[in-house]
């Protein structure tokens, strides 16, 4: 992830990392980041397109929720990508 996110840096790119899901605190409560179930690692913006990128260490693999929404964001003309290495993230983010 984290060489994905330098590889935006020296190519014009910004890219967010998300920090999903719920954490307890000392005092027993939760802390919900509030994002929606599903949300991928990174948001990447180049110029004039979003791309949501979800990243993986072999063998693991998307959540039904995280494939969910990738869908739903391809189905809205957004690029979405499961990206294991930062190979599969520079071919995927298809930059001519």
């Amino acid at each position: 992830m984290n060489e994905i996110r330098a590889w935006c840096g020296e190519h014009d790119l910004i890219c967010i990392r998300a920090n999903v899901g719920r954490v307890r605190l000392i005092d027993g409560t939760y802390f919900d980041t509030g994002l929606p179930k599903g949300y991928p690692d990174l948001t990447v913006i180049g110029y004039g397109w979003i791309m949501f990128c979800e990243t993986k260490i072999h063998p693991r693999k998307p959540t039904q929720e995280q494939l969910a929404f990738l869908s739903e964001m391809k189905k809205r003309g957004h690029k979405t990508l499961v990206a294991y290495n930062l190979n599969d993230f520079i071919n995927g983010i298809g930059l001519d």
